[in-house]
């Protein structure tokens, strides 16, 4: 990968040509994420600040995200990325019924004794392979599919392919994760909101992380920035209310936490609840914990 170290700024229709030296960690999440693009004349590809301890920080260019053919940096990305330009790999979506589905499951399992846990998880292992073994041996190379959720990296061209979304714990996220759809599972620890943004603090044996609701979820959603209250009333009466949601991992380059970017209203489930059912539960005062 080919690190990019200028860019151009665009903010209320200014451009400003941007320098990798008058960006810092802080100043880049504050004012310029998601305003960054590559400066060659034309090309309208998205760039990230990558702030590097010790080493020369970079810019890189937005995963699935393409220069224009004329760019110099076209065909930069890291080409292991990009499911249209290696062999066997592929683009797939995550929908809202998968999303409802793993997150339901999840909190079934959460509310499980761990003797029942472990015994539904040893039924469903020996159900899937007994699926295998009728199935066969499949002797056709296996394709690798990277799932994605923010819809501004979708196409019409991209295939309409799914692929198993895997369920981690607050506590068990690792490095490989990053950048990856996931389904995770936490308690709830606070909920903050604003007309633009809303993040929900979650954690499990003491590790902490940040689930944020940023303004691609709220432009395909617009009604539910009035809900999120109900989340904070609703973990504020009840004691380790279960949270489950689905998005892109990322992490925090202020303080090293890993992060959830959800971009689905699909992508969130409060103690079994979808928001819109917790909000009609209020409604009607019909909530049992």
């Amino acid at each position: 990968m080919v690190k990019i170290f200028d860019s151009i700024y665009v903010n209320n229709g200014q451009k400003i040509v941007l320098d990798l030296k008058n960006i810092t960690p802080k100043g880049y999440t504050e004012k310029y994420r998601r305003k960054l693009f590559c400066s060659t004349e034309g090309c309208n590809a998205k760039l990230s600040f990558v702030a590097k301890s010790g080493n020369r920080s970079y810019l890189r260019t937005w995963r699935y995200n393409l220069h224009s053919k004329h760019c110099p940096h076209f065909l930069d990305k890291e080409e292991g990325e990009m499911g249209s330009r290696r062999t066997n790999v592929q683009i797939g979506v995550v929908y809202g019924d998968q999303m409802n589905r793993s997150q339901k499951e999840a909190f079934e399992l959460e509310v499980l004794s761990e003797e029942e846990r472990v015994k539904r998880l040893e039924n469903k292992s020996r159900h899937k392979n007994k699926r295998k073994l009728t199935r066969g041996r499949r002797t056709s190379e296996q394709l690798t599919i990277h799932m994605i959720l923010d819809p501004s990296k979708l196409t019409e061209d991209f295939p309409k392919l799914k692929a198993r979304l895997y369920k981690r714990d607050v506590d068990t996220l690792k490095k490989s994760d990053l950048g990856q759809a996931r389904m995770l599972i936490g308690r709830i620890q606070s909920v903050e909101y604003s007309a633009r943004n809303v993040i929900v603090r979650i954690f499990k044996n003491d590790t902490y992380m940040n689930v944020k609701f940023e303004e691609a979820f709220f432009a395909s959603a617009p009604t539910y920035i009035n809900m999120f209250p109900y989340i904070q009333r609703f973990s504020e009466e009840n004691d380790s209310v279960i949270f489950c949601a689905t998005g892109e991992v990322r992490k925090n380059m202020e303080n090293d936490e890993f992060e959830l970017i959800v971009f689905n209203k699909e992508g969130l489930l409060i103690h079994g609840m979808t928001l819109p059912s917790l909000v009609a539960s209020y409604a009607t005062q019909q909530l049992s914990f």
